[in-house]
């Protein structure tokens, strides 16, 4: 028995190293497209219902523009566009890629994602700071 209970010993180490090796010689770029298709993979997995752009500058009010009002939905779709649906079969569409899971480019804009998109599927924020004017752009699902 003895004899067995080291072989099986051997043979996990074995295993564990085994594992080791593979996963500390991914690169760090698959490791950034991991994350980056799990968030694409959560911000295409459903309808978007309420997506308001503000943009605000320096010692001046606000400006909000509502993307996706009551009644429309918006969905990203893998061809690189994100389809807002409105009544009575109207649509329009945004461009959009995702070159790391921190960075959206949206309708021509490169915008920064301050949360994690793994942690949160209600909702995400695009912020994008040009000089002294701010552009933020929330998606929520209900």
């Amino acid at each position: 028995m003895k004899g067995w209970t080291l072989t099986y010993r051997s043979w996990v180490l074995l295993f564990v190293g085994m594992i080791l090796v593979g996963l500390s010689s991914c690169s760090k770029e698959t490791v950034d497209n991991i994350g980056r298709d799990t968030a694409l993979n959560i911000i295409r997995s459903n309808k978007w219902f309420d997506v308001v752009k503000t943009t605000s500058k320096t010692d001046e009010d606000p400006v909000r523009e509502v993307l996706v009002g009551e009644g429309e939905t918006m969905e990203f779709k893998s061809n690189g566009y994100a389809y807002v649906y409105k009544g009575a079969g109207e649509t329009g569409s945004y461009t959009y890629s995702m070159p790391t899971s921190k960075k959206m480019i949206f309708a021509g804009v490169e915008y920064d994602i301050p949360e994690s998109l793994v942690q949160t599927v209600a909702k995400f924020t695009l912020v994008n700071i040009t000089g002294d004017i701010t552009t933020k752009i929330e998606f929520r699902r209900r």
